[in-house]
């Protein structure tokens, strides 16, 4: 039997349009807002929720923090709750990989077992549903 190997994906292209695309995306879920990040980290970005009628401000979802944290990700962390952390760890999604308060992780989604740009975004709005929960 012959077996297509899975060629590593990425949310970004060598033209920066996916990874755009997909930011795009993000600024256009409702409350969605662009946190600050360090200059150390050039091409990192943060995005949190700021929703004032339901108290709710949260950071969520990183891109870009591959060679920062996670080799094997494709560029895309999420900060959720450490039962659904755990959830994306054991479906061999994502990886945990520092500990947030209160009772949150930092996972990074792995490549090699998200099937595309449908998966991702699956991921980030089950982040995005976490945070404003």
């Amino acid at each position: 039997m012959l077996r297509r190997r899975r060629e590593p994906q990425t949310i970004a292209s060598d033209e920066g349009n996916a990874l755009d695309d997909f930011h795009e995306w993000l600024l256009s879920l409702p409350w969605v807002v662009e946190r600050p990040y360090s200059l150390d980290a050039p091409g990192v970005r943060c995005f949190g929720v700021d929703c004032e009628p339901l108290g709710r401000r949260q950071l969520w979802l990183i891109t870009g923090p591959q060679r920062q944290v996670d080799t094997d990700g494709i560029g895309l962390a999420v900060i959720v709750p450490t039962d659904t952390a755990h959830d994306l760890e054991d479906g061999g999604r994502g990886r945990i990989v520092a500990p947030m308060p209160p009772s949150h992780a930092l996972v990074t989604v792995h490549g090699e077992s998200v099937a595309g740009r449908q998966e991702v975004e699956a991921i980030a709005l089950t982040a995005y549903g976490c945070a404003m929960s």
